[in-house]
């Protein structure tokens, strides 16, 4: 009975390998951050106006922004980070928290040369480019927010992913599968100590979300535009919701990406915010 979850996990893994390939054209560098080595790849044209900073999901890497590599923004140094605990990046195993990799995060961006600077978090790398924009405000200038788990209420767990947090069972599991359950345990926890945060967030976000997406629901949109507005500061929040799209938006609908891009950077042209 154990054998076939196995199986389709490890197929899984192999699936995400399928991005990396794609990104051993592009430049790839390691830095020490935060405890951590941390890889990234980099892309830069000469004399960018912008720094764009992709972080992954979970499970994931950052070569799951390859898209945007093969068809970067216009005038950007990009940068795709493996997350601590994800690709190439160590150590492998460290105990998950959004504190955690936004420090990561901010480790990098303080060891980069000043620039004005936008955070593209998917998924799970939402949240942690939320928190890494309130820790480290000088080192940001906006945020571009895709499927984004941000809401507490909508975090569940199920037995099954406790079971699979076991020694005896986890060590079945690969690597990036293992490290995506242990940060999706801990995540509405984590969300829960964020939402306080949020009144002082200072850049302007822009969340794009699939209206099918069945991974993360989209009221997820509506949860972040709400804790701003009890903050008064409905004027830093923007939202586009594709009512067809699902949550994989990064690289089936890579041209929603760069669009959201447009619109952020056209925002930040008419209100500078230079760390």
């Amino acid at each position: 009975m154990l054998v076939s979850p196995v199986v389709l996990l490890h197929a899984a893994s192999v699936l995400l390998s399928w991005h990396e390939r794609s990104m051993r054209s592009f430049a790839s560098n390691t830095l020490a951050a935060s405890g951590h080595t941390l890889h990234y790849y980099e892309l830069s044209p000469p004399e960018p106006e912008w720094r764009i900073v992709f972080i992954h999901g979970t499970p994931g890497s950052g070569a799951v922004f390859s898209e945007q590599f093969e068809h970067p923004f216009p005038r950007a140094d990009l940068i795709s980070v493996d997350r601590p605990g994800f690709g190439a990046s160590r150590p492998a195993r460290r105990k998950p928290s959004l504190d955690d990799q936004a420090n990561a995060i901010g480790a990098l961006l303080t060891q980069l040369a000043p620039h004005r600077t936008l955070l593209v978090g998917h998924s799970y790398g939402a949240p942690v480019a939320l928190l890494a924009a309130l820790k480290f405000t000088n080192q940001v200038s906006g945020l571009l927010l895709i499927g984004g788990s941000v809401d507490p209420s909508q975090e569940k767990t199920y037995l099954i992913q406790r079971i699979g947090d076991w020694p005896l069972f986890s060590w079945l599991l690969p690597r990036p599968l293992r490290q995506c359950n242990r940060e999706l345990l801990t995540l509405g926890h984590d969300l829960q100590a964020l939402q306080p945060r949020l009144r002082s967030l200072a850049v302007p976000v822009l969340m794009l979300h699939g209206g099918s997406d069945p991974q993360v629901p989209v009221a997820n949109v509506d949860y972040l535009r709400h804790q701003l507005e009890l903050a008064g500061k409905t004027n830093l929040f923007s939202r586009i919701v594709l009512p067809h799209y699902n949550h994989f938006i990064p690289w089936q609908h890579p041209e929603a990406v760069q669009a959201a891009l447009m619109t952020l950077t056209h925002q930040l042209s008419r209100t500078p915010h230079d760390p």
